[in-house]
């Protein structure tokens, strides 16, 4: 691969995706002690997810009861009680159970999809590499030209639907000062937007590559010619899933459910905050009282409507920048480092890798 630049962004000390990998393997559930572990770890956990909300929440909560101790008169703390009985006897008649069910089953069959239909590089380039003839003199700069445009393809496409991934290449310009496109191709790939031309931009990339597969097919560049409609298949496949990912951006789900999922969360957490029992307090004496100065069960409560809403809502934009979402800069270097390996396959034999190989004098005999 002659990319002739790397993006700044990637120019980083990063871990090899296997060790990436293994320190996000599973927990070890036979391991004693390993739940108070799981509780007590911050990075990608509820806590971190709910904090803020915790505080407002009780913020809120010694606001109201102050408001109602020390501020309200006679006929204030009336009104107060009387809303607040009000609250307690319709909190649970919000049935938020089958909105969450609804919402985040809907988030997550969606967010599995998209993570099937990820369209993957190494398989094209691959494909491509071992279908044409070996030790052809034109054959490393076919190769690149294809690796090439595959990556770009694929950057292009997550360009649509990943934000980070946009502020990292706003332009096509950035593109071809980060070394990934060159001037022609940027000249090309603007001028279909100015053209108002509505095919996306990894698409007319894609058709390059079928292009320079014709024309591989027409110098008889390939060990068979079978290979042409093999590796045609394969071309066809990436740019399907190309574009099924590009869909993934322009079919959201509806603005109007997440809306009345929050709505619905958020004033059962309203209604909590003012529900407290009065009577038993007065009628139970000192423990009571301080069951409605601790709000601890209608706050659980909230608090686990409220994650279970945060968990759907970070499902439907799976390319974000949560600390679960899918590193889409990460897929990038990933790819990239495997478009100069697999690239480099049609120059290099078992030999160049491990020297003279027992079976030597066999393939010799064989090739004589």
């Amino acid at each position: 691969m002659q990319f002739t630049g790397k993006p700044q962004a990637l120019r980083r000390v990063s871990q090899v995706p296997s060790v990436l990998a293994f320190s996000q393997t599973a927990p070890d559930a036979n391991r004693f002690g390993e739940s108070i572990r799981i509780l007590l770890r911050w990075k990608g956990s509820v806590y971190k997810t709910i904090w803020k909300d915790l505080l407002v929440y009780y913020a809120l909560y010694y606001l109201l009861t102050i408001l109602h101790n020390f501020v309200l008169g006679d006929d204030g703390k009336k009104a107060f009680m009387n809303l607040a009985k009000y609250c307690l006897r319709n909190s649970n008649s919000i049935n938020l159970m089958i909105m969450l069910s609804f919402f985040t089953s809907t988030a997550l069959q969606r967010l599995f999809t998209v993570q099937t239909m990820i369209p993957g590089t190494a398989k094209v380039i691959t494909f491509f590499v071992m279908s044409l003839k070996p030790n052809l003199p034109e054959g490393p700069i076919i190769v690149e030209q294809f690796a090439r445009w595959t990556v770009i393809a694929w950057i292009l496409t997550f360009r649509v639907v990943c934000k980070p991934l946009r502020a990292m290449f706003p332009n096509m310009i950035s593109l071809q000062a980060a070394g990934i496109i060159r001037e022609k191709e940027r000249i090309i790939l603007e001028r279909v937007e100015t053209e108002h031309n509505t095919t996306p931009r990894a698409l007319v990339v894609i058709d390059w590559m079928i292009l320079l597969l014709k024309e591989t097919s027409v110098h008889n560049r390939f060990t068979e010619k079978s290979n042409h409609l093999k590796t045609l298949d394969v071309v066809m496949s990436f740019k399907k899933s190309c574009g099924n990912t590009i869909k993934f951006a322009t079919k959201n789900i509806p603005y109007a459910l997440i809306q009345a999922a929050i709505i619905v969360v958020y004033t059962y957490g309203l209604m909590t905050l003012m529900a407290r029992n009065f009577d038993d307090a007065d009628s139970a004496g000192f423990m009571a009282g301080i069951v409605n100065y601790f709000p601890i069960i209608p706050s659980l409560q909230f608090f686990v409507f409220l994650v279970w809403l945060n968990f759907g809502r970070i499902a439907v934009n799976p390319f974000g920048t949560d600390e679960d979402d899918i590193d889409v800069k990460l897929l990038l270097e990933t790819h990239i480092q495997d478009s100069y390996r697999l690239a480099n396959l049609y120059t290099q034999d078992l030999e160049s890798v491990f020297g003279a190989m027992p079976q030597k004098q066999y393939n010799e005999a064989a090739s004589s």
